[in-house]
């Protein structure tokens, strides 16, 4: 039966007792996903600053650090499938900052992000490391979920991912061009992946927050 969680606490108990338990001196790794605009930066956030107050060290890495070019996530010609599988630099990530910190337990890089909304340099400095936090959608894809020693479903509705991103959104974004967004291909890409990699159902856990469960059980009664 899969495990149901309402609270960060309750993650960290879950993975402090596998980090205990482990043979191996490697670093586990651990993925938490949901939709766009679910709530999992914050989760993860929450996650890591938990662990950290028992002693675990722990590295946490966004996806969105590693998302592709403008140019090549917002092609006008792309279809919501191909967001799906090209709008982050899956591979990149895992073949120069996940496996290595994985087999070291330590790591100091750096990944570039020039032809996008906001143009970065994202440094990575890791050291000891016990556990390996990835946070971002498309995560449990056929091709990366044998990669994790634990994965976590974030659950959250279309309806709520939207009021996330329209809050973090620039603000002289226009909310036309931020609904069409979404409708015609953030949420698309995000049904095709349920569809095609059933995320929840290959998750070891899923996350629901309390305030989604009070909701649900008010319109219950």
């Amino acid at each position: 039966m899969k495990t149901v969680f309402n609270n960060a606490a309750q993650i960290k108990s879950v993975l402090r007792d596998l980090h205990n338990q482990k043979e191996s001196t490697k670093a586990l790794i651990v993925a938490i996903s949901g939709i766009e605009g679910g709530g999992k930066r914050a989760l993860t956030d929450k996650v890591a600053a938990a662990l950290t107050l028992e002693g675990v060290r722990v590295a946490v890495v966004h996806c969105d650090d590693w998302e592709a070019s403008e140019s090549v996530r917002f092609n006008v010609m792309s279809s919501p499938e191909e967001y799906y599988l090209n709008a982050y630099r899956f591979d990149e990530m895992v073949e120069e900052l996940i496996l290595p910190l994985k087999l070291f337990g330590s790591i100091k890089t750096s990944v570039t992000l020039e032809d996008v909304l906001n143009p970065r340099t994202v440094e990575y400095d890791f050291t000891d490391i016990d556990i390996i936090l990835i946070e971002g959608v498309y995560l449990f894809q056929e091709a990366y979920i044998d990669l994790y020693d634990y994965t976590c479903w974030v659950a959250s509705d279309y309806d709520a991912a939207f009021a996330r991103l329209a809050g973090q959104a620039d603000i002289e974004q226009s909310q036309e061009a931020l609904v069409n967004l979404f409708e015609l291909l953030i949420k698309p890409a995000g049904q095709y992946h349920i569809y095609t990699d059933d995320p929840q159902g290959r998750a070891k856990s899923v996350y629901i927050e309390q305030e989604n469960i009070e909701n649900e059980d008010k319109s219950t009664t």
